[in-house]
């Protein structure tokens, strides 16, 4: 391993290669020095994450079991999760709703708000993809490790549902203020989309559209903490207060 010591926490992102872009949102690698650290995730797509050194451990609510994998997959979230280690590296990666499609294959509804061994659903190529990484040395090395691991698994996969990227597309705009402006835009009816969102963004329209107007917001404050809070938040909400209801509802604080 490269001599590595991190005087602070550290979380670095990195691109996938060009034809991974619309499956991956990015590789991040977490980089945190010995000492107990806790933090808290805000809700997110899934993600696919492999402990590369030390002890980490995650749950989704206080009483929720604590859970710990070498190699795991994350379900898409629409709240909070907790994250404790002692100091290591983790080396992850986010899926897009289109990357879910292609590179897990199996309705997203189950795994929400959940995580299980990668192995379930990758069998051995969780391990190998893991070996491949603990043999690196530099965050270069383990880029590449991820780009050659995931590039023929994308290759292989089944072509996905054009609804699926116009539905991640629209969810994005914030423009969609009912579901059925989100079918719309969509193309498709409102009971298919229910059944699109449940099977591939893990939740129902209506969740994903207040879950994706909380996340703008997040967004929005955190590159303009200097202005006052009423005048970031995003056009959907009715005022401060709705938005502090909502901040509880998905981050339980």
């Amino acid at each position: 391993m490269e001599d590595r010591q991190p005087l602070a926490p550290q979380v670095r992102f990195y691109p996938p290669a060009p034809g991974l872009r619309d499956l991956v949102t990015a590789y991040y690698f977490v980089d945190v020095p010995p000492g107990r650290q806790l933090d808290h995730l805000h809700p997110e797509w899934a993600n696919i994450r492999f402990v590369v050194e030390g002890a980490w451990k995650w749950r989704m609510s206080d009483d929720a079991p604590w859970f710990s994998t070498p190699a795991g997959l994350w379900g898409p979230t629409d709240r909070t999760g907790t994250i404790v280690t002692d100091g290591g590296l983790v080396v992850g990666f986010g899926l897009t709703p289109v990357g879910w499609s292609r590179l897990i294959g199996v309705s997203a509804e189950p795994h929400a708000n959940a995580a299980i061994d990668l192995g379930e659903v990758w069998g051995p190529a969780a391990a190998e993809m893991l070996s491949s990484l603990l043999e690196t040395a530099d965050d270069a090395a383990r880029v590449a490790a991820l780009d050659a691991r995931l590039g023929p698994r994308a290759q292989a996969a089944a072509i996905v549902d054009p609804a699926v990227g116009r539905a991640a597309g629209a969810l994005l705009t914030g423009d969609i203020r009912s579901i059925d402006a989100f079918a719309r835009q969509v193309g498709v009816s409102t009971r298919t989309l229910d059944r699109l969102c449940r099977r591939v963004f893990g939740f129902a329209p209506k969740r994903l559209l207040r879950r994706q107007r909380f996340l703008r917001t997040l967004e929005r404050i955190g590159g303009r903490a200097d202005l006052p809070l009423g005048t970031v938040l995003d056009e959907g909400y009715a005022d401060q207060a709705h938005f502090n209801r909502e901040s509880r509802a998905f981050m339980g604080m």
